[in-house]
């Protein structure tokens, strides 16, 4: 017995020294990892996240789980430096959780900021000011040295200058630089100066950000910092943009290039030539602008940052525009467009993509904890030679750590179901906000077509409201000259006995004053201030019409009142070449979405009218066919090519001037019109006007 004893004792004291061994080799290793990817250095790549994935499985598999959460903060570190920003947040939360349950209060306070500096410069700032704040409750409860107080107090200065409150992040950064006096700590006075430039930039005190900008460089060029040399050339670009320098800032605009070519920041290359590009635009400068922005979109595309793609593909979608190549100019707009489409489900697929690697991080760890079970259970049958007893005990102990394990991950799946339903449900919310704002787009675009006739409107509306005012002053007039009449007929009226001389004076009044003059000028002016009031009253009633949302509900419609309506809205556009013919043959009502339905009135009406500013006749002609109501607009402009009728229903295509168009109203006229189970065409030739044809059903179920 006491040999078996001693065998055992003697097993254990191996195990725990072999335990003991592997903890401080995998933690050695995880040390080591986090200096090499430290600030300002540039190790990340491919083969580097693959052997700290192999070293978080080992670290898991060994059950250590007090350094598991700062391999999965690493790892977040090497995701975040090959720009892949969602799985370095994924690694970042993840590593977070597991640290909370393993590591002291400091280490989670550390991660906290981590996670708040990766929010930081993805520009999530109310997200980042959360996490440092978190961190700072922290530090300020554990941290005895308050060393790291410092450094949290600007990094939350950092937070308030993104949000735009600059006093507040001046009184951070002024507790920073008092603690770190009191502290007689040096280090990390560079980001500190860097904060200040930036307040004292977007204040416009360029010569005082300048000053500031220049104070750390020297020191971030002997120590080789590429990360802090891209900060402060950035900054000093900006800053010289912003002042009017273009020339000091297209040099150090190309230095941060340089900086962070060096150490491979692909989405800080991807801003600073989006930067230099618009720089170039500014100065005149096209050809190189669109070369910047071309390699801005491949460096943008290879960290997938969907917010600088598009911001490339827009400036080259209308620098092409303006020199009249349409066809590059439309190969971009589509780019932006397909972008943009991605862009708008961007958080949900975000969301979708996280909760699948999160389920495959959880399948992983199933396999591995079986892997783990079986490598102890071998152990346990290998034991069972040296002692009996010891393996029944160890079996019983696996057993019911077994049965907790299975309890913990059916709860877990469990959970993750729940999450997934939660998903949905964003989805589906998320769908329905897209529908609305496509309804809000609709009814944007009508107050935007609204507006713009608003200065036309005010002049129609000026002209009855004068001759209505005009007629009035005459009409005060005209009593002026009859009061002296009316006086004379009241004193007759309360006088019981008017002697003759009294009477002479009234008939010599009456002899002054042109009663038939007076009679036919008070005919004459009640009726223009009739005209006027009427005038005044029909072009206030159109409007009404026409900004009315009376929703998706389908109403009787008079089809020949809505085109007056709208007439009545553009009649000051209606030059006095332009003649207006009407041929009304329809004479009924349809059931339709008034307001829909009167925006594409307006917007082919308005377009007709515009067709023949230079003068020329304006065919308006509505009849009944089988079961249906069609209305045909033509116009005697100048027409237009096979091309842009093909063009003339997508969304922001026009070939109005800059400024006198949006590029939507033909586009929603034909959704609307579609959503109606009707029909709409164009006909037209150069040289030989344009005619819309609209063909809508009488009564028809939307």
């Amino acid at each position: 017995m006491r040999v078996i004893l001693l065998i055992f004792s003697f097993s254990f004291l191996v195990f725990c020294v072999k335990a003991q061994g592997d903890y401080n080799f995998l933690n050695n290793r995880v040390k080591d990892l986090k200096i090499r990817i430290g600030k300002g250095n540039n190790v990340a790549n491919e083969m580097i996240l693959n052997q700290a994935g192999s070293l978080k499985d080992s670290i898991y598999q060994s059950g250590y789980f007090d350094l598991y959460g700062d391999i999965l903060m690493t790892i977040g570190r090497l995701s975040q430096q090959l720009g892949r920003m969602g799985n370095a947040e994924l690694y970042y939360k993840e590593g977070l959780g597991k640290g909370q349950k393993y590591n002291d209060s400091l280490w989670v306070a550390a991660a906290w900021d981590r996670l708040g500096d990766f929010y930081a410069l993805e520009e999530r700032s109310f997200l980042s000011l959360e996490c440092h704040l978190k961190s700072l409750q922290l530090r300020e409860t554990y941290d005895t040295t308050r060393v790291t107080i410092a450094d949290t107090y600007h990094n939350i200065a950092r937070s308030y200058i993104q949000t735009g409150a600059l006093s507040t992040a001046e009184k951070y950064l002024e507790m920073s630089l008092k603690l770190k006096k009191e502290l007689n700590d040096t280090l990390r006075l560079g980001i500190i100066n860097t904060l200040y430039a930036d307040i004292y930039r977007l204040k416009g005190q360029y010569a005082l950000a300048e000053k500031y900008y220049l104070k750390d460089l020297p020191k971030r060029l002997q120590q080789n910092n590429f990360e802090g040399q891209t900060i402060s050339f950035l900054g000093l670009a900006q800053n010289y943009q912003d002042w009017g320098k273009f020339k000091d800032a297209e040099v150090y605009f190309l230095k941060a290039l340089h900086a962070a070519e060096t150490i491979n920041r692909q989405r800080n290359i991807g801003l600073i030539l989006l930067k230099l590009g618009t720089l170039y635009k500014a100065i005149g400068q096209p050809d190189r602008a669109k070369a910047v922005y071309q390699r801005a979109i491949e460096s943008c595309t290879q960290v997938d940052s969907r917010a600088y793609q598009l911001n490339a593909y827009r400036n080259l979608y209308v620098m092409y525009k303006e020199d009249g190549n349409l066809p590059k100019a439309m190969e971009y707009l589509e780019l932006f467009t397909a972008v943009q489409d991605t862009s708008s489900k961007e958080f949900l697929n975000m969301k979708m993509e996280d909760f699948k690697a999160a389920l495959d991080l959880k399948e992983k760890e199933k396999e591995i904890a079986a892997l783990d079970g079986e490598n102890k259970k071998g152990k346990q049958i290998r034991n069972m030679l040296i002692i009996g007893i010891c393996l029944l005990l160890l079996s019983l102990i696996f057993l019911v750590v077994l049965y907790r394990s299975r309890n913990k991950a059916n709860k877990k799946l469990h959970e993750e179901q729940i999450h997934a339903q939660s998903l949905l449900s964003e989805k589906e919310k998320l769908l329905a906000d897209l529908q609305h704002t496509n309804l809000q787009l609709i009814h944007s675009e009508k107050m935007a077509s609204l507006g713009v006739m608003t200065a036309g409107i005010a002049h129609e509306l000026n002209n009855p409201v004068s001759s209505i005012h005009a007629g009035v002053e005459a009409l005060m007039m005209d009593f002026k000259d009859l009061r002296p009449l009316l006086n004379l007929l009241s004193e007759l009226q309360n006088s019981d006995d008017a002697d003759v001389l009294f009477i002479d004076d009234l008939k010599d009044k009456v002899t002054k004053v042109d009663v038939a003059y007076l009679s036919a000028e008070l005919e004459k002016l009640m009726k223009t201030i009739n005209n006027g009031s009427q005038r005044t009253s029909e072009i206030i009633q159109g409007l009404k019409i026409f900004a009315r949302d009376t929703g998706d509900q389908p109403q009787p419609f008079y089809v020949e009142e809505g085109i007056e309506t709208a007439l009545t809205l553009l009649h000051h556009k209606l030059k006095a070449n332009i003649q207006i013919i009407k041929s009304y043959q329809f004479d009924g009502l349809i059931i339709c979405q008034v307001s829909k339905i009167n925006q594409v009135l307006l917007n082919i009406l308005d377009n007709a009218i515009q067709a023949v500013d230079s003068g020329g006749t304006i065919s308006i002609e509505t009849n009944a066919g089988d079961n249906q109501c069609n209305i045909i607009i033509k116009d005697t402009g100048p027409g237009m090519d096979v091309e842009t009728k093909k063009k003339i229903f997508e969304p922001f295509f026009t070939t109005k001037d800059v400024g006198k168009g949006t590029g939507l109203g033909l586009s929603i006229s034909y959704a609307i019109i579609q959503q109606h189970k009707g029909n709409i065409t164009v006909e037209s030739e150069p040289g030989k006007g344009t005619s819309f044809i609209i063909s809508l059903p009488l009564k028809k179920e939307l």
